[in-house]
């Protein structure tokens, strides 16, 4: 049985109100992103300790850090970044995950074979650096990164062999004009450890199945097929939020207009739902 998680920072900032928001929606999963309008990789022992608590009275488990590694220009000061990554992999020791989510660093003049060496010397020391405290790196594909494209992607994780795993993402290869499935899914599906929900079509991000990401199509192979029974991850993208200003998303948050962050999270989660219902 695959198991249903999400983004709940999207909900709310208040970390309170993300557990009431997933378990209102029936998901025992969290991937932690923002807590309390902090970033996970920023926050204190103390504000983790805070949050365990609750995350123990609501009975919500981590499946996974939601963290900005990988997010900055592959020309950015390295070692500053290390320490960041140093909090992340504490935070993932405290809540009881072996998973972080990560990305392959900002291209910024857009020259992917100039850098590719920067990149994998980068991404090579942050895996030892997980490995060696039994933390599993999950690499998203996300705009503007080097493993932005299927084929760069792939390109990482047969040069990792499976020191580094793979996070699809539909609606990030929809965004960057490339086709999640079949091309890039067949590619990349025996590296892939988990699951981004989210969908995008002409119009933006939409709720799962109203896009170009083949979400049902993916899914109906993966736990079909491939016996996948990991995490699915439900990060609606459908109204916003604090993360999303800040990396300049609001232009992808589709036509679907919802009263709330907390109803455009529901819709999102029953997307989903009505997916698996139909996976038979």
């Amino acid at each position: 049985m695959v198991k249903l998680s999400g983004f709940a920072d999207e909900i709310s900032s208040d970390f309170k109100e993300q557990l009431e928001g997933l378990q209102a929606n029936g998901i025992e999963y969290i991937e932690v992103r923002g807590v309390n309008g902090k970033s996970i990789s920023a926050l204190s022992r103390e504000e983790m300790d805070e949050a365990k608590k609750l995350l123990e009275k609501y009975n919500i488990k981590v499946s996974a850090i939601g963290s900005p590694i990988g997010k900055i220009k592959i020309t950015d000061d390295f070692d500053e970044h290390i320490k960041v990554f140093e909090n992340c992999i504490f935070a993932a020791e405290i809540f009881g995950t072996k998973y972080i989510r990560m990305f392959s660093f900002y291209i910024p003049d857009g020259d992917y074979d100039k850098h590719r060496f920067e990149v994998i010397r980068r991404l090579g020391h942050l895996m030892s650096m997980a490995s060696a405290r039994s933390i599993l790196l999950c690499h998203e594909n996300e705009g503007g990164i080097y493993g932005e494209s299927p084929e760069r992607c792939l390109d990482l994780m047969q040069y990792f062999k499976g020191g580094i795993k793979f996070v699809f993402d539909p609606a990030n290869f929809v965004v960057g004009g490339h086709t999640p499935y079949p091309e890039a899914y067949n590619n990349l599906a025996e590296y892939i450890e988990y699951m981004h929900i989210k969908d995008a079509g002409d119009n933006g991000i939409v709720p799962a199945g109203a896009g170009k990401g083949c979400v049902k199509e993916i899914l109906s192979d993966l736990i079909l097929n491939k016996k996948f029974d990991g995490f699915l991850s439900v990060e609606p993208h459908l109204a916003i939020f604090d993360g999303l200003k800040e990396h300049g998303g609001e232009e992808h948050v589709g036509a679907f207009k919802y009263k709330s962050r907390a109803e455009a999270f529901a819709a999102a989660a029953n997307a989903l739902k009505t997916i698996l219902s139909e996976i038979k």
